[in-house]
């Protein structure tokens, strides 16, 4: 089953996903997948939030910025695991500036991965994700769209993680979405 959870920074997807995972598992078949890069205090003291969130409930957390099922793939015996991956806006960032993501092209400017080729390969790992386990939980931000007050690359930004949720929600079996003050669920597939 792949349940999505989507809200606004800080509306407490983790908290409710957590709670999802440990609904659907069992406390040794319960692995993190964290996509966060910190950078700086900010990001290491949100590292810190979220693993003691955590704490004694059973994860195993498995580091993968940009390549989900690769690196959850090298973990032995997750297929009757259920799988929390966080957050879905972590990885596209990474992805849109993962080395190599610019095409260095001939004494011109390099040229950014296109929209499309940022979409694909989150959705496909994502995808492939799925296939690897019992239970896939996945949090993803919802932002704005109005762009004002973003530079160009937030603006795209913010763009391609609603084209990533678009598509992930077609993939899930239930949908919790943060809308006016409260968590609604949606059933889907």
């Amino acid at each position: 089953m792949i349940t999505l959870v989507v809200g606004v920074p800080n509306s407490g997807k983790s908290a409710l996903a957590e709670s999802l995972v440990m609904e659907q598992s069992e406390s040794d078949k319960r692995i993190y997948i964290a996509t966060m890069i910190p950078f700086g205090e900010e990001g290491d003291a949100r590292v810190k939030k979220h693993q003691k969130l955590r704490e004694g409930k059973g994860f195993f957390t498995v580091e993968a910025p940009v390549d989900v099922a690769g690196a959850a793939s090298k973990v032995a015996g997750i297929e009757d695991s259920t799988f929390l991956l966080e957050c879905v806006s972590n990885l596209v960032g990474n992805v849109m500036h993962e080395d190599g993501a610019e095409v260095q092209t001939q004494g011109k400017e390099p040229v950014k991965r296109s929209d499309e080729d940022v979409v694909s390969k989150v959705v496909s790992d994502i995808k492939a994700l799925s296939g690897m386990c019992k239970n896939l939980v996945i949090v993803t931000n919802s932002f704005p769209m109005d762009g004002e007050g973003y530079d160009e690359d937030t603006r795209r930004y913010a763009r391609l993680v609603a084209l990533v949720n678009e598509k992930l929600r077609d993939l899930a079996d239930k949908i919790y979405e943060y809308s006016q003050g409260k968590w609604r669920e949606h059933e889907h597939n």
